[in-house]
């Protein structure tokens, strides 16, 4: 939850309704990616690992675990687990034998394809709606934010390990 302000400084009129659209966007997606964990059968942790595999490509487990947030404890677990459904495979790296990495198995997309391909198709419905000088202000906008809001997560990570 990230609650509003009253003290957030002299807003200016779309600094709102942009504020409140994001956080609905952002939990209509959690809510779905929680249903779409739930219909393949792994807890929400887990599928926000494999969302990071499938976006970033294999890992090794600290690489994951900091991606995530998890202690590399936590993380072996939740490797083994994945393993265990078939989502998930542990590796040698290419570049360096002695190193394992994780990632995402094709029996990964074949059990989620079918929830996020309308959301696929929806997608592309969407963008068709703007220009693309639109999308590419809103691509900035995303990138920006994105980059400021990691940046502000690795120094709460860091306040609160401290």
């Amino acid at each position: 939850m990230a609650p509003q302000s009253d003290h957030a400084g002299e807003a200016g009129p779309l600094e709102r309704p942009l504020v409140r659209a994001e956080r609905t966007r952002g939990e209509r997606r959690n809510a779905f990616d929680d249903a779409v964990a739930t219909a393949i059968g792994v807890n929400r942790t887990d599928f926000r690992c494999l969302d990071v595999l499938d976006q970033e490509g294999p890992l090794s487990a600290g690489e994951l675990a900091k991606a995530v947030g998890l202690s590399t404890a936590a993380i072996t677990t939740v490797i083994d687990r994945l393993e265990a459904k078939g989502f998930a495979a542990r590796g040698s790296d290419p570049k360096d034998r002695r190193r394992v990495l994780v990632e995402r198995t094709p029996k990964l997309a074949e059990a989620a394809w079918q929830f996020y391909a309308p959301l696929a198709a929806t997608a592309e419905e969407l963008y068709s709606r703007f220009s693309e000088e639109e999308l590419e202000l809103l691509l900035r906008f995303l990138g920006t934010a994105n980059e400021l809001f990691a940046g502000m997560l690795d120094e709460l990570h860091a306040r609160l390990a401290g």
